[in-house]
């Protein structure tokens, strides 16, 4: 049986105001998305998708956050201007 996480809010958070939480928070949160689904979010990358004969470079991102951390579901990216499913993902390989 594969176990489900949801992503939650940390308010122990090391950093100080509002804002500087939620950040910490969102960093954390795609750090934790970035390792379930192995992928190098925030990260300069050249792709490869599935049946598209073009190649294209830039910094991978969420477009949309998941509402669990369940691998099975794919994630919605972002490589301006594109956007696409995880699962379309022929090769993705880090640039920096």
């Amino acid at each position: 049986m594969i176990e489900i996480e949801q992503l939650e809010m940390n308010f122990g958070s090391p950093v100080g105001n509002g804002y500087e939480t939620w950040k910490w928070d969102q960093e954390q949160a795609v750090k934790k998305i970035a390792g379930v689904w192995d992928l190098p979010l925030n990260r300069k990358v050249h792709l490869k998708l599935v049946n598209i004969d073009s190649e294209f470079e830039g910094v991978l991102t969420l477009a949309e956050r998941p509402l669990s951390l369940d691998r099975r579901q794919p994630l919605i990216l972002r490589l301006r201007p594109l956007k696409f499913s995880s699962d379309e993902i022929e090769s993705c390989v880090v640039m920096e």
